[in-house]
């Protein structure tokens, strides 16, 4: 396990998010309930995205932050696997296990932790997995069991290593009975003005920040997670090219693609492109 890093600018980035608590914490009490409740924030229901994927839109309590994307996932034995956990309300709850019974948590990269800590506490059997590189950053929250890298190919899942990017997260290439999904995290956003108006974010300010309208890395991904466009460029140019039957795009902040997904990848590949 490579140690933490300490000199990078991205350091000072990344620790921004640390800032991002939940509401109410201070209140809480001592019960695992009520613990629960503080991290609760107003969220859509669990809404389908294919067969055994379905996903939950999470509001930030942070002003300017983007909405985020839970992913959920039913396994080959129809156990479920949970893609960056968000709280939910009981009711929300109730649903997801209606789903299947919750085992392996992704925690996908050292931002998207803020509710991995409750998960393990709600399901103690819960196998939690992150990248080798980021479990250093996650494992100050919760324990990692494995890296997902190691662990997760066992339930046919591919984990797609970004080229030109900081080690700090993956693509998760997904099964479905009738095609793939892949599932991204920071690296690829896709704020449109629709998904932003529905979730009430805050869009002039993602704007300035060069984090909406458009499918693609934002300009602050590219400042602080991006080491070479090109390579970048070719990565996602080669899984439009090698996956077929791509039916989902998930990512972190955004709304869900689920049509032409392979023409969607290349024009994220082609805003990459060094005249644009």
């Amino acid at each position: 396990m490579k140690p933490k890093e300490k000199s990078l600018p991205s350091e000072i980035f990344y620790s921004l998010f640390s800032l991002v608590k939940p509401r109410k914490v201070q209140d809480a009490g001592n019960s695992p309930s009520e613990e629960w409740e503080s991290h609760v924030l107003p969220h859509s229901p669990i809404q389908e995205l294919a067969a055994n994927l379905w996903h939950v839109t999470g509001i930030l309590p942070a002003k300017g932050h983007p909405p985020r994307e839970m992913i959920l996932y039913k396994l080959p034995d129809s156990t479920l696997l949970i893609h960056s956990g968000i709280a939910l309300n009981e009711a929300g709850m109730a649903q997801l296990e209606s789903l299947g019974t919750p085992k392996i948590m992704i925690v996908p990269n050292r931002i998207h932790r803020l509710d991995a800590r409750i998960f393990k506490q709600r399901y103690p059997d819960l196998i939690v997995v992150a990248p080798a590189a980021a479990i250093p950053y996650v494992e100050e929250v919760v324990s990692v069991d494995a890296s997902a890298e190691e662990f997760l190919p066992q339930y046919g899942i591919v984990c797609h290593q970004p080229i030109g990017i900081r080690p700090q997260e993956f693509a998760y290439e997904l099964r479905l009975p009738t095609g793939k999904a892949l599932v991204f995290t920071d690296i690829l956003f896709n704020l449109t003005d629709s998904y932003l108006e529905q979730y009430g974010s805050a869009k002039l300010l993602l704007k300035i920040l060069g984090a909406s309208g458009f499918f693609g890395i934002t300009r602050l991904g590219k400042m602080f997670y991006m080491t070479d466009r090109n390579a970048y460029r070719q990565w996602l140019e080669s899984l439009g090219n090698n996956i077929p039957d791509l039916q989902v795009i998930s990512v972190a902040h955004g709304e869900v693609i689920t049509s032409n997904c392979t023409q969607k990848l290349r024009e994220a590949a082609s805003r990459l492109e060094t005249s644009k």
